[in-house]
């Protein structure tokens, strides 16, 4: 008789689903779906029970209790340069699109944008695992396969909202061709650890390109933006994060054909109470699993004269570092070198992280929560950093109104201050 196996349900109850949709899209026997949590304002798994064998694939492929960082990345990208901020790598750049358009209306130069369409036009891919609003629920994301250039353009821009990617796995793994996926870290960690357990899905994709990503934000986020803007929610049409030109806007149209624009450095304000928590725990800013890595150019010369958008673009892979260059050959994109300590620099939030990332875990050990194990070289937090941390999430949980957790902390700054004192007594 088989062993039964956990489910992705104690994930979930542990808090560390990511919501990243892999489960979803690799469960053999369609068990799983993604639905979202209205209470946390995020995707969560549902099982249908009498689906379930509880095989267990579902706990291998997630990435949201562990990565095997090191072991992934070495088995994946053999002994290549590494840095502790931007993971292993064979070279860095900066380029946008070289279509003009394509290049204003991305959120960052439209270089994934214009590496898709080169792939798909050259045969080098038969679509593309990307991100669009939903055209019937425009506050909800809506992953799918594009197959045209029409529908690579539809996608570009960023989505600052919950994005269960991985469920369009399924489509791929029963679909002829090959694929490029594009999505955030932790949809690509998903899919690497889903690549180890079904080899039909690695012959499958052909690159793999992450967005950079600080963090991401709740549904409840944008409410709050709609709400401070006086717009009810059901009265959208179209709601777009970036776009026309960097750092771009939120652009918002109304069934009365009335249209909001917000700068983008107005409405993040606005967004940051409402950062996922499980999101808070990670570590991987740049996608360092990917073939590819691409995000805001943080540069301060380029920030300063670039009104129109540039990515900076980090090749970890081969394949990644071919793809580049071929679409640069055929003149989609422009490219220039970037020094890979220019990069780091102006990424500056990827040391935070792992600096800062042992400190919040300590935390959500001390208020008893779990927290994801991950093998992976990170940086010795100092001591203002857990204090720092405890500012952070009572900040968070003060404005969401949850007074347990609340209470959890203020045991924890307690609990803190003693081992303080204990250790300034034994110096």
């Amino acid at each position: 008789m088989k062993r039964k196996r956990s489910t992705i349900r104690r994930v979930v109850k542990r808090g560390l689903c990511a919501g990243c949709g892999t489960c979803a899209g690799i469960c053999p026997h369609d068990a799983l779906r993604m639905a979202i949590d209205r209470r946390r304002g995020c995707y969560i798994p549902r099982i249908d029970k009498a689906k379930c064998i509880t095989c267990g694939l579902c706990v291998d492929v997630c990435p949201g209790h562990s990565v095997d960082f090191e072991g992934l990345s070495s088995a994946l990208m053999g002994n290549i340069l590494e840095d502790i901020a931007l993971g292993r790598y064979l070279a860095s750049y900066i380029g946008h699109a070289v279509d003009k358009d394509m290049r204003y209306d991305g959120a960052s130069g439209g270089l994934v944008t214009a590496l898709l369409i080169f792939a798909l036009e050259h045969k080098l891919i038969d679509g593309a695992m990307v991100t669009a609003m939903h055209p019937d629920k425009p506050l909800e994301p809506r992953p799918f396969i594009a197959r045209t250039k029409e529908e690579i353009v539809s996608a570009a821009r960023s989505k600052y909202c919950p994005v269960p990617a991985g469920t369009v796995l399924h489509k791929i793994l029963n679909s002829e061709g090959r694929f490029a996926v594009v999505g955030l870290p932790c949809h690509i960690q998903g899919i690497r650890k889903a690549e180890q357990h079904i080899p039909k899905l690695k012959d499958r994709i052909r690159y793999r390109i992450s967005l950079a990503c600080s963090i991401d934000y709740s549904f409840r986020g944008t409410q709050a933006v709609l709400r401070g803007l006086g717009i009810p929610p059901k009265s959208v049409t179209t709601l777009h994060y970036r776009g026309g030109g960097w750092p771009g806007a939120m652009r918002i149209r109304q069934q009365d054909g009335r249209e909001t624009t917000v700068a983008t450095k107005d409405y993040y304000k606005q967004l940051g109470p409402h950062s996922l928590r499980r999101c808070t725990l990670c570590s991987d800013m740049l996608g360092e699993l990917s073939d590819l890595s691409c995000g805001d150019a943080w540069i301060p010369d380029v920030m300063r004269s670039d009104r129109l958008g540039s990515s900076f673009a980090l090749t970890r892979t081969p394949e990644g570092e071919e793809l580049l260059e071929a679409a640069a050959a055929e003149e989609h994109v422009v490219l220039s070198d970037l020094e890979p300590q220019d990069l780091a620099a102006s990424q500056s939030h990827a040391i935070f992280k792992k600096r800062k990332l042992k400190a919040r875990m300590a935390l959500f050990r001390w208020t008893g929560r779990s927290v994801p194990t991950y093998h992976q070289k990170l940086i010795k937090p100092v001591r203002s950093d857990y204090k720092d941390m405890i500012k952070f999430y009572v900040a968070r949980y003060a404005l969401s109104g949850n007074r347990p957790i609340l209470r959890r902390l203020f045991h924890a700054t307690r609990l803190l201050k003693r081992r303080n004192r204990e250790a300034l007594g034994s110096a």
